[in-house]
């Protein structure tokens, strides 16, 4: 009979901190928003990668300018990095086997790219 008194207890303790937990933070501050935008459909990274491998620079541009030369990115991280970048733009590559990478990461600092990096 303790038992059974036990566990009725620590349910209804729980179901009252639940509550509590739930009335203090709003429902939409437990949603799953990210800071990263993924696009619809993937951009050819590939292509980027070679521009970018044989010379292309693309620091200075701005974000418009980007997407008007390369296209749109996979994905888009606007997670700031104190003092590095703004945005994070990422492109993807698909290897001779058909499986996709990042493979194209581009840095942003107020609306210019500071740096483009391949991997």
């Amino acid at each position: 009979m303790y038992k059974i008194k036990s566990i009725l207890n620590r349910t209804a303790s729980t179901a009252i901190t639940l509550t509590l937990c739930l009335s203090i933070y709003a429902m939409d501050a437990f949603s799953l928003d990210t800071p990263f935008e993924v696009a619809q459909s993937k951009s050819s990274g590939n292509e980027v990668m070679k521009q970018i491998e044989n010379g292309r620079d693309f620091k200075g541009m701005t974000m418009e300018e980007v997407v008007d030369a390369i296209g749109e990115p996979w994905q888009k991280d606007t997670t700031p990095v104190k003092a590095r970048y703004d945005q994070k733009w990422i492109y993807s590559c698909e290897n001779d086997k058909g499986l996709t990478y990042d493979c194209v990461y581009i840095f942003f600092l107020g609306g210019r790219v500071v740096k483009a990096d391949v991997l």
